[in-house]
């Protein structure tokens, strides 16, 4: 993985909190009324950017542009004077730290191994970043990539340089986390941090839209894959690096439901033990899932009694399976039970298969009749995630939710910006 510091933008004069403040959810997290909402809150708020309106140009991409480039102007932001990278820390409500590193990474292509999707993503329209990118040529919003440092040096480094350290940006979430950007610079430094990063491969765990963006921008543009060290800047994509190692690296699940029974009661092959559970709620019954002996999954069906499926990694159909993917329960149920039932893997993504995060959202779907079948999944330990895609292997669509979100508008750049 090829890491550079950069020439990164900022809100301008201020406090840390002050340009905190400024700060926005990514912009897949973000609908139409959210946007209004946030819109409303400061006329220089990241939304502006990252969910333009058509504004006085009349088209909202070349509005984007506009914007980016009077705030620079004006000083409302402002671009570092020489390359830095930019560790990023987020403070949890129950005490917990998550570390990371923002820089720019290389573009890699996928078969290169050296920075790995690891999940099918659904189809969904790319047009709408690509033209923002176009139009702007600025690089707003990381992807997460998680290194496999197997020793914790990045975590190690990353304490060694924020004890002590200021905040230049100061967020807090709408869940209570506490954002902070720091910056580095020092060629020691941040050589540091190539040579620790830089023989570790790399998972993209949240922004694979947004990584395939530039990917195809930078194949436009005529850059990838060139001979330069440090590249062309369009030939490199901001991201937050944290270790796959991280002790507050959380991975939380993405339930599903289903419009139609396909006949679940036919699975009895693939199931080793079937338990009921007296639940009330989503979320309770989200948290026995979590509770029980793994893999298995949840199953509500409306009226029927709540049951918890142990599956059985074992089945001739979850041999065909990685060894590391045998043991998550996600890819058990997209590779041998839903197979089995005669669904086609097409079914991920052709709207067979419906996508919930909030548990009670589901629960309540399923019993009001909205959908047939409710499948609850458990968390992923960040260590079976890690065996899952050791080999390169991809996990169902929505295999994983990393919690919490990096924010947008801490930290960005745009193509002119030197690297370093």
């Amino acid at each position: 993985m090829r890491i550079y510091a950069f020439e990164g933008i900022t809100y301008g004069p201020g406090t840390a909190a002050d340009r905190g403040r400024l700060a926005a959810p990514p912009y897949d997290q973000i609908d139409a009324r959210r946007a209004e909402q946030l819109h409303a809150l400061d006329p220089h708020h990241f939304t502006w950017l990252t969910k333009p309106t058509a504004g006085v140009l009349g088209d909202s991409y070349r509005e984007a542009d506009r914007m980016h480039r009077e705030w620079l102007d004006e000083g409302v932001t402002r671009r570092a004077a020489q390359p830095s990278l930019y560790p990023y820390s987020i403070d949890l409500p129950d005490g917990g730290r998550r570390l990371g590193l923002t820089a720019l990474v290389g573009l890699e292509e996928p078969s290169s191994g050296v920075i790995r999707p690891h999940e099918e993503t659904l189809a969904k329209p790319l047009a709408d970043r690509l033209a923002l990118l176009r139009a702007t040529e600025v690089d707003l919003e990381p992807v997460l990539l998680l290194s496999d440092d197997a020793d914790g040096a990045l975590d190690r480094l990353l304490n060694e340089d924020l004890a002590g350290a200021t905040a230049a940006v100061d967020h807090r979430d709408e869940e209570g986390n506490r954002h902070q950007i720091f910056r580095l610079d020092g060629a020691g430094r941040i050589a540091r941090y190539r040579a620790c990063l830089g023989p570790a491969p790399a998972a993209i765990a949240d922004g694979h839209h947004r990584y395939k963006v530039a990917l195809q921008y930078a194949r436009e543009r005529g850059v990838l894959g060139g001979e330069s060290d440090p590249p062309a800047t369009a030939a490199a994509k901001l991201a937050v690096i944290t270790s796959l190692h991280s002790p507050a690296l959380e991975i939380k699940p993405i339930h599903r439901a289903l419009h139609e029974d396909p006949g679940l009661a036919r699975t009895a092959s693939r199931v080793a033990a079937r338990t009921t559970v007296d639940a009330g709620d989503g979320r309770s019954f989200a948290d026995a899932v979590a509770a029980a002996a793994q893999p298995a999954i949840g199953i509500v069906n409306r009226g029927d009694t709540p049951e918890i499926w142990t599956l059985d990694p074992g089945s001739a159909a979850a041999q065909r399976l990685s060894p590391g993917a045998r043991r998550l329960s996600v890819a058990l149920l997209h590779g041998d039970l839903l197979p089995g039932l005669g669904l086609p893997e097409a079914s991920a993504t052709d709207g067979t298969v419906v996508y919930r995060s909030d548990p009670d959202e589901l629960w309540q779907m399923v019993r009001t009749g909205k959908v047939a079948v409710g499948i609850f999944l458990p968390p992923m330990e960040p260590a079976d995630f890690a065996a899952a895609i050791a080999g390169g292997e991809m996990l169902p669509p929505k295999s994983t939710r990393f919690l919490p979100k990096v924010v947008s508008g801490m930290v960005w750049t745009d193509h002119q910006a030197t690297l370093g």
